[in-house]
Formats: C-alpha cells, structure tokens, sequence
C-alpha cells in the first residue's frame, strides 16, 4: 500500500482536538511510541537529500507490543510505499539489521493520539525536542495521485483552521537528525 500524508506543526493541540471531537473524530488514548530508525553503514544521503526509492527500516516500541516498518520513498517524504508488521523480538531484527550492515541512526519519542475521520487517518502528535503536530494520512493504492490526495487532506486541515503556509514537509526522523548534526 501507498501511504500519502501531509503534516502540520500545531500551536494549540488542545482546540485541534476539540475540534476533532465536534467533527466525530474519537481520538485513542495517548501511545507512547519509541522508534529507531537505521541506516546503512556510512550513508547518509537519505537524510541529507531525500529522494525517490530511498528506503527506512524503522522498530517502533510501544508498551509491550512492537513493529518492524519498511518505508520506500515516493514523490516526498510523505509519499511512500510502507510495509509494517508486528515482531515478537525486537532485539533479533536489531541484531539481523546489523548484520545486514543497518545501524540506529535517529531515535523518535513521541506520544500519540489516533483517530479517523471516513478513510483518513488522524494521529496528533507530542514529539520531544519537536513539539506538537497533526499528520493527516490516506492508504491509497500504489499507482494514487500524491498530489490529489494531497489536496483531500488539505481540505479536511484547513476545515480545522491549519494553513498549508504550516506544513512540515519532512519527517520527524529527518528532523531529529538536522537538530542532531547542528
């Protein structure tokens, strides 16, 4: 599956729930996610100057449970090819990845909150030495238009009183890296 989303930086994460809310969306309780991402061995064009077919390996921790995700870059870095499954063993795809010559390259802290609004999938999102965020995601089909799903999910966050002038075009893995190489 195709995963489009767009991703904007919230001042007031208190109103863009209540807002939320009046519109039906029921946000999940808060999620405390701890993700890793790897890179391989000595490379870091993907951080530096993204582009299209780069991949991500990424295990996100989340209380007991965990996930192994495989992003592969489309027209932006919010535009991908996203595989996700769950792993019972954490530590082995760590030691498989490094083998493979994949090492922790960037960890991100957040909690977050989900919620769906039709089809669209809503996360708002806490993340430390960030702060506070809205991503509005569409699972498409691999052969979608990024640009009109784009423009779908800028309707629903504009109806929310975003602006697309407010729009974080890069993740939040490739933003904990400049902060970190600053």
């Amino acid at each position: 599956m195709r995963e489009i989303e767009i991703k904007i930086k919230v001042k007031n994460i208190e109103n863009i729930e209540k807002q939320l809310r009046d519109k039906g969306c029921r946000l999940s309780d808060p999620i405390r996610q701890h993700d890793v991402i790897y890179s391989k061995s000595g490379s870091t064009s993907e951080w530096k100057s993204a582009k299209e077919g780069d991949v991500i390996l990424r295990i996100r921790r989340m209380d007991d449970v965990a996930e192994f995700n495989l992003k592969q870059q489309r027209s932006s870095e919010m535009d991908n090819i996203e595989y996700e499954t769950e792993i019972k063993d954490p530590n082995a795809i760590d030691g498989i990845l490094t083998i493979l010559d994949y090492h922790p390259e960037v960890e991100v802290k957040k909690v977050r909150r989900k919620g769906k609004l039709g089809k669209i999938e809503i996360c708002l999102d806490e993340v430390e030495q960030l702060g506070s965020y809205i991503e509005l995601e569409k699972l498409t089909e691999d052969n979608a238009d990024p640009n009109q799903v784009r423009e779908e999910l800028f309707a629903i966050a504009e109806s929310l009183g975003l602006f697309r002038k407010d729009e974080e075009t890069k993740g939040y893995d490739t933003q904990i890296y400049y902060l970190a190489s600053e």
